[in-house]
């Protein structure tokens, strides 16, 4: 046995003749995080497993254990070989089970299982076993590159040797899986098993076949930008992991009679943080659609793409698939399925919601609470939901927690959030694998950040909206003096943004983009100035936000006029005109009885998205010493 970057490497003689413990001794090297129950699987499932292929005669093949993918998870074993029929290179991935019973369907999942974790009956719900290996499989073709366009085949079979009733996990809720039923094998079955490897696997050993499986690597992104044109053309569009199969599974349900007269209204509300792929979701509920009713060509069928206005992300979109996305006001009168994307920037909700029910017959939204970045945006999970009471329309409210973005982020959305949401002062036990980095040095963090770029990577700066925009990038807006030099950089283009968002010119680094132009991108690698409008004060333990140090006139402007006010004057510091007296940004604040809270949660968010664009790694250069200080203890940098 040998132990490559991401599983142990063996064939399937050497682990038929090595003992459970021995195996599982080998897998806890790997896995040193292991727990006492998978060293107990380890050393029970393998060893049968191990038989069956040993009976089939595939001694000599190639037997990867614990195979960890970029999409999380780990695949239980993945046997390498070729086709006896064709010749063709084969990937089979196994799943192994040691269940023994399985608990009744009482919540209606289509894709979750109640297994018993004690003997005291307590259950846990776990991802259906063809569900699992749909997914590991689906994974493999779209985005290894040893596999993709159909470079290797792959099959796959689950194996649950300790299960008698294996037909319940095709009945009810389940029947989705029952044409895949014939690969699962339950106890009992294990001759059947050897014969049907057998059948599929030659004995001969095809080692390149392994070298070239472990030499391959994973293009992963969240979603491509060519998405919307190929869901309309009825093609997948991307890999759907752990909750977002089963939120599918549920909304797709629920396109079935769509079309019939007596068919009512419905809102889906899909809500989750960045990164938990909402648009995933999104685009494949359109895909449904299409798949079920037919293409809808540019955008404009019965199943629509639409957003509130956001001019970056729309260009990007369009530049990317060929289709302009709709936006929300003009969705043509007719249509049987709305996604809105980005919903929490919806304005005036109950009019936008109202006007959207007269034109389609289901709407899916798509949205964030702390992703808002204004006081007059009203998309919260809340509001919709209360919308949806108010007028009488079906809801069907769905949550994604778990990060997808980059092959996982781990923990390190709910870590921000911590930082910025609850005030933590104390260091945080961090389980991400994204880079995140505080740079003492801007030139230092912007020379990185230009080899990053110089080496293919996707790399953009991003900063929040506190410097004047000319509107044109031959001025460099941005100036920062340091006692390493200048630092000057120019905005963002207003127009040929999709050209920016790629980022293939050296110049597309030199522009920065601000919080209009980053909801709903992502990239490789980002580079954060962390101004002077969010700071933490040490004394008192807490955010503190100054609005005069923003160069937004309509974020403050809004701001103000919520409160009562009227913003005079272009520029910062800020003059309020407010119970016909002129007076400073913090008077007003202060006579008006502005909620301060809900102002500081509005910066938090803008800090938040702008912290969230990348995939591998963020680094974030900081004007305040104090507030470096707290970041990188808090979040052990």
């Amino acid at each position: 046995m040998e132990y490559g970057a991401a599983c142990l490497i063996t064939t399937v003689g050497e682990v038929h003749q090595t003992s459970g413990r021995e195996i599982a001794e080998a897998l806890t090297a790997l896995r040193k995080d292991s727990s006492g129950a998978e060293r107990r699987s380890w050393s029970a499932s393998i060893p049968v497993l191990a038989g069956v292929l040993h009976r089939a005669g595939l001694d000599e093949l190639t037997l990867l254990l614990e195979y960890e993918t970029p999409a999380g998870g780990r695949i239980d074993a993945l046997l390498l070989g070729e086709r006896r029929d064709t010749g063709r290179p084969l990937v089979l991935v196994i799943e192994l089970k040691q269940w023994s019973s399985i608990g009744e369907n009482t919540a209606g999942w289509a894709s979750r299982v109640l297994v018993p974790i004690s003997a005291g009956g307590c259950y846990e719900d776990r991802l259906h076993p063809v569900q699992q290996t749909l997914t590991y499989a689906k994974h493999l073709r779209e985005n290894h590159s040893s596999i993709e366009g159909g470079r290797m085949e792959v099959q796959c079979r689950q194996f649950l040797h300790n299960f008698e009733h294996k037909e319940q996990l095709f009945q009810g809720k389940y029947e989705a899986y029952r044409s895949l039923q014939n690969e699962t094998y339950g106890k009992g079955e294990e001759e059947r098993l050897a014969e049907d490897l057998k059948a599929l696997f030659s004995a001969r050993p095809r080692p390149d076949v392994a070298e070239r499986f472990l030499a391959g690597t994973y293009v992963l992104g969240q979603i491509g930008m060519d998405a919307l044109g190929r869901v309309l053309s009825r093609q997948e569009n991307a890999v759907m992991l752990d909750d977002q199969v089963e939120v599918n599974r549920m909304i797709c349900d629920e396109l079935n009679g769509l079309r019939n007269e007596a068919y009512p209204p419905k809102l889906v509300v899909i809500s989750g943080p960045p990164g938990t792929g909402k648009t995933v979701v999104g685009m494949h509920i359109l895909y449904a659609y299409c798949l079920q009713y037919g293409a809808t060509g540019r955008n404009n069928g019965g199943g629509i793409f639409a957003l509130p206005r956001s001019r970056t992300l729309s260009q990007v979109i369009e530049g990317g698939s060929g289709v302009a996305p709709v936006y929300l006001e003009q969705v043509p009168r007719g249509r049987d399925l709305v996604v809105a994307d980005e919903a929490h920037r919806i304005e005036n909700l109950d009019a936008a919601m109202t006007s959207l029910f007269e034109r389609a017959r289901m709407v899916v939204v798509l949205q964030d609470d702390r992703q808002r970045i204004r006081l007059t945006e009203e998309g919260t999970q809340e509001r919709f939901e209360g919308f949806a009471r108010e007028h009488g329309i079906e809801l069907l409210s769905c949550s994604l927690a778990t990060q997808k973005r980059a092959g996982y982020l781990g923990s390190y959305v709910s870590d921000l959030d911590e930082l910025l949401y609850e005030g933590r002062n104390e260091p945080i036990r961090r389980s991400s694998r994204l880079e995140l980095r505080c740079w003492d040095a801007l030139l230092d963090l912007d020379r990185h950040l230009g080899e990053l770029q110089r080496q293919g990577r996707h790399v953009k700066w991003y900063a929040p909206y506190c410097w004047h925009w000319s509107g044109s990038v031959l001025h460099r807006d941005i100036v920062i003096r340091t006692r390493e030099g200048e630092f000057q950089k120019a905005w963002n283009p207003k127009n040929g943004q999709y050209a920016w968002y790629r980022g293939e010119q050296k110049q597309d680094l030199d522009q920065v983009g601000c919080i209009y132009t980053a909801q709903g991108l992502e990239f490789d690698d980002t580079g954060v100035i962390w101004w002077k409008d969010l700071r933490w004060d040490g004394e008192s333990q807490t955010w503190r936000t100054d609005l005069d140090e923003s160069w937004d006139r309509q974020f403050v402007s809004s701001i103000v006029e919520y409160f009562g006010g009227r913003l005079e004057g272009g520029r910062p510091p800020w003059r309020v005109r407010y119970e016909d007296r002129q007076m400073s940004m913090a008077e007003f604040l202060r006579d008006s009885q502005a909620d301060q809270d809900a102002i500081l949660e509005l910066v938090l968010n803008t800090y938040r998205v702008l912290l969230t664009r990348a995939k591998s790694s963020v680094h974030i250069w900081f004007a305040d010493p104090a507030t470096r200080e707290h970041v990188r203890t808090v979040m052990r940098i």
